[in-house]
């Protein structure tokens, strides 16, 4: 019985062994005999072409480089003897080639070719030969004629191995209808064998294997309330039959038990969602008690009556800070807003500039260039007045003598263009990448701090399409280049 069981679990794996075995085998017997006759047929046509390819080059250029030659002895030119040297290397090498094909080509064009090297090697010596001028206008003549029949020479070869070529090309193309009929009778006699053999395989193991498939299938359904495929078999089926039967009954009892502990899970889920809410709705609430504690109005009005005392002084310029003050501070608090109009950002800007204007006094100079209707388009909050305090601080006032800054907007090519430029200490190199990278600065002078970091970020974040680039040489000054996709910044 054991013994049985055996041959039985072996039949199998012999069936689909063989197969595969005799399919493979006839595949790659009728394909490597194609192949290999056909790599034949190419490889002769090949050396046939490359071999005239080879007289064709050696002609053309040999022309050239007579033509070069009588350039030379006209003008006396050296640009002339230079081209003739240079091009009389590719002759020379090509004429090798040609001698070295001429053991493999037939004995006329082999006579020639030895003709064309004798003949070219004559018209060489006497092109290099010493000039006597007595005997200038001979040497001519006899360079003339050695020419003249190198290129009669090489004519006559390129005839003869054209039609060597057209002989070798009609036999070869009689032989590839030949090896053509052979590999045709050999695809349907391995035709008909794989026919035949995959008309056993089929009944014999893939019809068992296609109703397993579909048990399967079934049972990744989640249909368990299938019959039990037959497990009287002993071979590899027989026992993927008994696997596939005794795999649905436990996932049947595993799904049941996964159901009620889905069950429990869901309350837990809801239970944990429920607390989370609560601590979500503490924290809001605390810090709504915190926010609470600062009152801005308080602060506004505190501001306006300083501001109100200081013109009842005639103090103008106090009075001017203060508002500047007050409207930075608002600006600061009540804006909540993804986006604000771009004059309201350089309305920030000119009250920030006044109030380090009249801080620094003549250290700092400031030039607005706006060549668009502020009106009109939308930035994030708070991005000039970052980095126009970044070039401040960071680039100008540590200079002595201070420095101006720039701040020009522009459209163009569909973009909103922002340039923040001062002529302040610079940045170093590793500086300005770091600060592309969104890693930020030191804080030391010539570098660069958060608040600018986070500018760069926010850009990124709200117009993925942006383009930021930051110019800096030390000593020199800096230059924040920002291009936003107009049509965004067009809306709020």
């Amino acid at each position: 019985m054991r013994k049985r069981l055996k041959e039985l679990l072996i039949s199998t794996r012999m069936r689909v062994l063989i197969f595969l075995v005799l399919n493979v085998a006839l595949f790659v017997f009728s394909n490597v005999y194609s192949i290999m006759h056909g790599l034949k047929y190419e490889e002769k046509f090949d050396d046939v072409l490359t071999k005239y390819y080879t007289i064709n080059s050696f002609m053309t250029t040999y022309s050239n480089n007579t033509s070069l030659l009588e350039l030379y002895f006209s003008d006396k030119s050296e640009a002339y003897w230079l081209n003739y040297v240079n091009n009389d290397a590719k002759v020379k090498q090509l004429l090798k080639q040609m001698v070295s094909d001429a053991k493999s080509m037939p004995v006329d064009s082999f006579l020639l070719i030895q003709s064309i090297k004798n003949t070219y090697g004559n018209y060489d010596d006497l092109v290099h030969s010493p000039v006597d001028p007595n005997q200038e206008i001979r040497r001519l003549l006899m360079i003339k004629q050695a020419s003249n029949l190198i290129m009669e020479y090489t004519g006559e070869l390129l005839e003869t191995s054209l039609s060597y070529g057209t002989q070798a090309h009609e036999k070869m193309k009689g032989n590839m209808i030949m090896e053509q009929r052979i590999a045709l009778v050999m695809m349907l006699v391995v035709a008909e064998i794989c026919i035949a053999s995959a008309g056993y395989m089929i009944k014999r193991v893939l019809d068992p294997i296609g109703k397993l498939s579909d048990s399967v299938d079934e049972i990744a359904r989640e249909n368990f309330d299938i019959e039990d495929l037959p497990e009287e078999n002993a071979d590899e089926i027989g026992r993927l039959n008994r696997a596939v039967n005794e795999m649905k009954r436990v996932m049947n009892r595993i799904i049941f038990e996964l159901n009620e502990k889905q069950v429990m899970n869901q309350k837990l889920h809801q239970q944990k969602i429920r607390i989370m809410n609560s601590e979500k709705m503490l924290g809001e609430a605390r810090f709504s008690f915190l926010q609470s504690q600062i009152n801005p109005h308080f602060l506004f009005n505190t501001l306006n009556t300083i501001s109100g005392t200081a013109r009842m002084e005639q103090a103008k310029v106090t009075d001017e800070l203060i508002r500047s003050l007050s409207k930075l501070f608002r600006y600061t608090l009540d804006n909540k807003a993804q986006t604000v109009l771009l004059s309201q950002e350089l309305s920030v800007i000119k009250s920030f500039i006044y109030i380090e204007k009249k801080r620094f006094g003549e250290r700092l100079r400031y030039f607005l260039k706006v060549s668009v209707e502020p009106g009109c388009y939308y930035i994030p909050p708070f991005t000039l007045q970052p980095m126009v305090e970044n070039s401040i601080r960071h680039g100008i006032l540590v200079q002595e003598n201070g420095g101006f800054i720039a701040v020009c907007i522009l459209e163009r090519d569909e973009k909103l263009i922002i340039k923040i430029i001062d002529n302040g200490v610079g940045m170093s190199r590793n500086m300005v990448q770091r600060l592309t990278a969104g890693k930020g600065g030191s804080g030391k002078p010539g570098g660069s701090g958060i608040g600018l970091v986070n500018v760069l970020e926010r850009l990124r974040f709200i117009y993925p399409g942006c383009s930021i680039r930051i110019i800096s040489r030390i000593s020199r000054g800096t230059c924040i280049e920002i291009k936003l996709p107009l049509e965004e910044c067009r809306h709020a």
